[in-house]
């Protein structure tokens, strides 16, 4: 199985400024897409914890 970097290093507290405009970005829109469901917080962290596992997969099998 192939192994990927899951952190660069940075502290598990990571703040806005310290990011590139692409991440800000994707937070942003993921939030509002967030916003847009009208899903509970529940409901919210349940997809985003499926949607990273996802991408997690695909990456290690790429």
């Amino acid at each position: 199985m192939k192994k990927i970097q899951l952190s660069d290093g940075a502290p598990s507290d990571i703040r806005r400024t310290e990011v590139s405009q692409k991440t800000k970005e994707l937070m942003d829109n993921t939030k509002k897409l967030c916003k847009k469901s009208g899903l509970s917080y529940v409901e919210i962290n349940k997809a985003l914890y499926l949607a990273d596992k996802e991408l997690y997969m695909e990456k290690i099998s790429s």
